[in-house]
């Protein structure tokens, strides 16, 4: 069984691993586009339009049985699914976490996209000239090869440079150069690293970057972990833990911040970052739990992975609002590229009822939530037994950063007392039959039916209701560890 780890940034206070342990490899992370605008008055339509680009993005799977267990596959272009002769996860994208990866002899930079629910490596070449092109021609040490693992897709060998440990060596990877008759070829270059745990979501059927890693002795863990600095740094670590080097990235921000002239404008931001991990060392130190005599994986807490194989899904023990435990036993699946919290119908429903003052808003924007911005709550996700801070700012009118601190994504109107909330409704798994009350199923709402139960049995459907979505905004402040080795 898979499991999956939280911690709060700068929680560690003594190394995970020995010193004898193989070097981990760091790639710096950026939000491509930069952060999500959170404007001082909030765009609606703009907000709209990227929870509907989100929820398409775990519409591209259905569940389906195999042997004794649920599995998450690619669907069908019949049936739902992508473009023919795309694989899932677009590169290239507006808002998508991204790293640099130098590929061939001279090395070619190359951005290389995350996403957390794809399985696949590789790398992607049109003639466009938007995104980060390879090119095999330009490298000496490209190694073709005859399999075609997908359409219009090659499996070469070349020449891969990692960083922070300044080693190259040889991996294959999906090399797809799509037609220059196809329409896919004015899209951006790039590469795509899919993160999700399972090969039942692999489309490709090739070795992953973290297996071949493995395989050649350069990690000897199959880890990986994600932290983010701010609204567009971020640390994505293979091997290991990113703690120490998320400590420089913030150190030389600060760096750059002061020759700007700009810390006294993030002065508030950065105390109540700082606040929240503090008690969370005390506690990890005075636990015991990450002595120097402890193996790496005895210093965490971990949560299992669950739910039908394929993504990170976990069970969320609890949700506090304010100091009070409002919801418990909420299952969720972890998704960096997802830009907020998603909750279900009831869930986001009793979340909000929590927050005195809030309410939905009206209709086309109902998915969205308002509260006052001078009172954001004090929020907490409950895992492993620990509670863990998410979007937690200043509060009150002597607050200097945006309306609303960390949870809001802008105000409601111009001179608007209130705040949309970053924690929004989400339908998936659900669908409007106007008006009526739905009757099928558990967790439905008047004016709402679950869509696998029009047939199909228990795998129909994207299997997302009643499911959160930890998106980006939970990563800011916590860290998570990944391991796919057991």
């Amino acid at each position: 069984m898979r499991v999956l780890l939280f911690v709060t940034l700068f929680a560690l206070t003594a190394p995970l691993v020995t010193a004898s342990s193989p070097p981990v490899i760091h790639f710096t992370l950026a939000r491509r586009g930069g952060a999500f605008p959170t404007d001082n008055v909030a765009n609606l339509t703009y907000l709209a339009k990227e929870l509907a680009t989100a929820e398409a993005r775990f519409n591209e799977t259905r569940r389906e049985i195999k042997g004794n267990k649920v599995v998450r596959r690619p669907k069908d272009k019949s049936v739902g699914g992508g473009s023919f002769g795309l694989l899932m996860g677009e590169v290239g994208q507006q808002g998508r976490w991204y790293g640099k990866l130098g590929i061939g002899d001279p090395p070619q930079d190359v951005e290389l996209d995350l996403d957390m629910l794809t399985s696949d490596f590789f790398v992607f070449t049109t003639t466009s000239s938007k995104g980060s092109k390879y090119d095999d021609l330009w490298s000496q040490s490209f190694l073709k090869s005859n399999d075609h693992p997908y359409t219009n897709c090659k499996l070469p060998t070349d020449l891969v440079h990692l960083p922070t440990i300044n080693t190259s060596l040889p991996l294959s990877f999906a090399y797809c150069r799509p037609s220059k008759s196809y329409l896919h070829t004015l899209l951006a270059s790039g590469s795509m690293l899919g993160l999700a745990p399972s090969d039942s979501l692999s489309q490709t059927k090739t070795p992953s970057l973290l297996k071949q890693l493995a395989e050649k002795k350069v990690i000897e863990h199959n880890i990986w972990s994600l932290m983010l600095i701010n609204g567009q740094e971020g640390v994505f670590s293979v091997g290991g833990t990113g703690a120490e080097a998320v400590e420089t990235v913030m150190r030389q921000t600060k760096e750059q911040m002061d020759r700007f002239g700009e810390l006294e404008k993030t002065k508030a931001n950065e105390q109540a970052v700082t606040e929240e991990p503090k008690v969370l060392e005390k506690r990890v130190a005075e636990s015991g739990l990450i002595a120097k005599d402890n193996t790496w994986r005895e210093g965490w807490k971990w949560s299992k992975v669950q739910g039908a194989e394929g993504w990170w899904q976990i069970l969320m023990q609890g949700v506090w609002v304010d100091g009070t435990k409002v919801l418990k036993n909420q299952p969720v699946v972890v998704d960096l590229n997802t830009p907020f919290i998603l909750a279900p119908p009831l869930a986001v429903k009793a979340f909000y009822s929590s927050i005195s003052g809030s309410r939905n808003l009206p209709a086309p924007h109902d998915n969205f939530y308002m509260f006052p911005c001078l009172n954001p709550p004090t929020l907490h996700f409950e895992f492993g037994g620990w509670n863990f801070p998410a979007m937690q700012g200043s509060k009150g009118a002597g607050y200097l950063g945006g309306p609303g601190g960390k949870f809001s994504l802008g105000k409601v109107q111009e001179g608007s007392g209130y705040c949309v909330g970053a924690v929004v409704e989400t339908r998936m798994g659900v669908e409007k039959i106007g008006g009526t009350v739905g009757k099928r199923g558990r967790g439905n709402v008047a004016g709402w039916v679950s869509t696998g139960d029009a047939g199909g049995g228990l795998a129909a459907g994207n299997g997302m209701r009643d499911v959160w979505v930890l998106g980006e905004g939970f990563f800011r402040g916590v860290g998570a560890v990944f391991d796919v080795s057991i």
